[in-house]
C-alpha cells in the first residue's frame, strides 16, 4: 500500500473536488435497471424471487445501502474535526487535510440523503429505515479512538471495494448508480490513505492497556454494526413488501431475510476486515493475541456469510 503524506492526500483531494449537482445532474434512478449489484444486495441466492422482483429488491437495499452509508458518516466527519483541532497550530499540513475530510463526509451525508429522497419519490412511498443515527455516532465516539480509526478505516476500504468490484465494470446498473459511487469512491481513496496516517499516529501513543482496550472496543464496534444490519435487514422486507404489493410468506421471509443479511454482513463488515490494505493496517498496530481475539470474534459474526 503506498502512503501519503498530509500534504499528499490534501493535493489529490483538491483535483477531486466534486460537487453533489455535478454527480446527480439532471439524472435519475431508471426503474427498469437494477440500482445495485445483485452481490450486494442479496439477490443472488433469492430463489423465491423473479427477476422483476430480485430488480425491485435492488431498489430497496440501494436506499438501505445509501442510509447505512449516511448513518455511519455521522460519526466519521466529528472524529476527524477532533484530529484536525488537535493540530490545527502546530501541524497546518495535517489540519487542513483533515478539516478537508471532515468537510467532505459532510457532502457524502448530504449526497446518501439526496438520494434517499430521490429512492423514495421513484417508489412512491417514504422507505422504513434506521433511525438514530445520532444517538449511535455519540455512543461510537465513546469508545477508544484507535478502535474508531480502525473501524473507519474498514469502511473506507470497503467502499472502494465495492464499486472497483461489482459496479465499475457492470452492464446491468443504472448509470446514476455507477456514477454516484464513482465519485465517493474518487474521495475515500483519500481517506483512506488519512486515516492510516491517524491510526499509526494513535496507537504510537498508547500502551498496553490502552491497546488491549482499543481491541474491545473495536469488536463492540462490529458487533454494534452487525446489530444495526440486523434491525435494517428487517426494514428491507417490510419495504419489499410495500414495493412488490404483497405480503411474503413465511418462507419466502426466511430466504429473503438470511441472503440480505449476508449481503450486508459482507458489505459493512465483512469486506471491510478482510480487505487486504486493512489487513496491512491492523497487523502493523495489534499483536498476534489481540488479532486472534478479533478473529475469534467476527467468526462467531459472520458464521454462515458468505464467502466473496
Amino acid at each position: 500500500m503506498t502512503t501519503y503524506s498530509y500534504g499528499e492526500c490534501l493535493e489529490r483531494a483538491y483535483k477531486v473536488n466534486w460537487r453533489i449537482k455535478d454527480v446527480l445532474g439532471e439524472v435519475d434512478f431508471d426503474l427498469s435497471r437494477c440500482w445495485l449489484p445483485a452481490q450486494l444486495s442479496g439477490a443472488d441466492g433469492i430463489f423465491c424471487l423473479n427477476a422483476e422482483e430480485k430488480r425491485k429488491l435492488s431498489h430497496v437495499e440501494m436506499g438501505a445501502y445509501a442510509h447505512l452509508f449516511g448513518f455511519v458518516e455521522e460519526f466519521i466527519a466529528p472524529q476527524m474535526l477532533n484530529l484536525a483541532r488537535e493540530v490545527e497550530v502546530e501541524h497546518r499540513e495535517a489540519f487542513d487535510a483533515l478539516a478537508n475530510f471532515a468537510a467532505e463526509e459532510v457532502k457524502h451525508m448530504h449526497l446518501f440523503r439526496e438520494i434517499r429522497r430521490r429512492v423514495d419519490e421513484k417508489l412512491g412511498f417514504p422507505l422504513e429505515l434506521l433511525e438514530g443515527q445520532h444517538e449511535v455516532a455519540l455512543a461510537v465516539l465513546s469508545k477508544n479512538r484507535g478502535a474508531v480509526l480502525l473501524l473507519t478505516s474498514a469502511i473506507e476500504w470497503f467502499t472502494q471495494l465495492h464499486f472497483l468490484s461489482a459496479m465499475r465494470h457492470s452492464d446491468e446498473l443504472d448509470p446514476l448508480t455507477k456514477e454516484i459511487f464513482r465519485s465517493h469512491w474518487l474521495e475515500e481513496a483519500q481517506h483512506a490513505q488519512l486515516d492510516h496516517l491517524e491510526t499509526i499516529r494513535a496507537f504510537k501513543d498508547m500502551d498496553d492497556a490502552e491497546r488491549d482496550e482499543a481491541i474491545e472496543d473495536l469488536i463492540w464496534l462490529l458487533a454494534a454494526v452487525d446489530g444495526l444490519l440486523q434491525q435494517q435487514t428487517g426494514h428491507d422486507v417490510r419495504n419489499l413488501e410495500r414495493y412488490l404489493d404483497r405480503e411474503v410468506t413465511p418462507p419466502e421471509r426466511e430466504e429473503i431475510l438470511r441472503n440480505v443479511l449476508r449481503a450486508k454482513r459482507y458489505c459493512f463488515i465483512e469486506s471491510g476486515v478482510t480487505h487486504p490494505h486493512f489487513q496491512e493496517l491492523f497487523l502493523t498496530v495489534t499483536t498476534p493475541a489481540q488479532q486472534s481475539r478479533v478473529k475469534e470474534a467476527l467468526g462467531l459474526m459472520l458464521e454462515g456469510s458468505p464467502t466473496h
